[in-house]
């Protein structure tokens, strides 16, 4: 058998494997019934779960408050990097069945668990700090955590951030991560789908020029609902966008780039990290680049990352790249200069 034909084979596996495992997912976000992961399911099963880039150990809870205690657990999220301890604590779901409605915001299966995609742009953004600093930063599809989002508001020096999901629960659980961690009073947190910030955005350039305190801004009423802490976020422009294994489903794609488009700055920097799951990724960079963007696909990002990576695929059987090594897509807007 030639090499071209043993590799078109594996790729054709690669891509059979992850329409399984979501096929699975999706009859999940459409059914009525709580689903259960079955450990026994090879495809349902996510067997590699981390590049071991944050320490994760649980924390003991005495007589708490919590109502929903027996479904969730508090972590303890640390890293040293330059001799310096960072650490995060974060409400992680323990229940292990879903119904329908707690896992759909936004086809969101970021209820479920930190990927390792979230957790790779956290240890980034760790490692270089300097990329939030003094900045407005917004993460959009951060699932339960915001675990990225969590760790630059805490460590980072942003100017403002705002930190969303389209689940309600999800948003929910982040409020509650902020408040635990003493962030309420500067990091915002609000239910975003992408669907309607796409339209409203769109709206909102159709009725240009209007006056606004921010120039270069899309004011959008009525928008989400009418939920307040949302609407706040609609009224401004943001540096850098931060966004984690949100690429999967196609029918987002356009709507998440619009999202993007319309709400990072001139010269701003939107951060986009996730794994090629057969042409999704590279689907969503020609997306962007027809969009406008100028986008740059960098897959040795961060040493420690790809050298885990390496290590995985010499030594792991269940390392898959192609669904597990988030790549970096940066895409920046650049300013548009009058003519002459």
């Amino acid at each position: 058998m030639s090499e071209k034909s043993s590799n078109e084979i594996l790729e054709g596996k690669k891509r059979s494997t992850a329409q399984r495992r979501w096929r699975i997912l999706a009859k999940a976000l459409i059914g009525t019934e709580p689903i259960t992961v079955d450990p026994e399911n090879e495809i349902s099963v996510r067997r590699f779960t981390s590049f071991d880039l944050l320490r994760v150990n649980r924390l003991e809870e005495g007589n708490t408050a919590d109502p929903d205690a027996v479904f969730a657990a508090w972590y303890e999220y640390s890293t040293v990097l330059d001799n310096k301890l960072f650490t995060v604590e974060i409400r992680r779901r323990t229940k292990r069945n879903f119904t329908a409605n707690e896992l759909i915001g936004f086809n969101n299966t970021g209820n479920i668990c930190v990927w390792p995609s979230e957790e790779c742009l956290a240890y980034y953004l760790l490692k270089n700090r300097h990329l939030c600093r003094n900045r407005r930063v917004l993460e959009l599809g951060g699932g339960m955590s915001c675990l990225a989002g969590v760790l630059a508001a805490k460590y980072c020096d942003p100017k403002e951030i705002a930190l969303t999901d389209g689940n309600v629960t999800s948003v929910n659980n982040v409020r509650r991560i902020v408040s635990r961690n003493g962030m309420s009073d500067f990091v915002e947190c609000g239910v975003v789908q992408w669907a309607k910030a796409a339209r409203a955005i769109r709206a909102a350039r159709s009725v240009r020029p209007f006056l606004h305190p921010h120039p270069n801004a899309l004011r959008v009423k009525n928008w989400s609902g009418g939920a307040k802490d949302v609407a706040k976020l609609t009224e401004k422009l943001y540096d850098v966008i931060l966004c984690a294994d949100c690429l999967f489903f196609d029918e987002a794609r356009s709507d998440l780039v619009e999202t993007i488009y319309g709400w990072l700055a001139n010269d701003g920097l939107a951060l986009v990290m996730a794994p090629r799951r057969g042409s999704t990724f590279e689907q969503f960079a020609e997306a962007a680049i027809k969009r406008g963007f100028v986008a740059r696909q960098i897959d040795r990002y961060e040493a420690t990352i790809w050298s885990r990576h390496l290590e995985l695929l010499e030594n792991s059987q269940e390392y898959c790249p192609d669904l597990h090594y988030p790549i970096l897509l940066e895409l920046t807007k650049q300013k548009k200069t009058s003519p002459g």
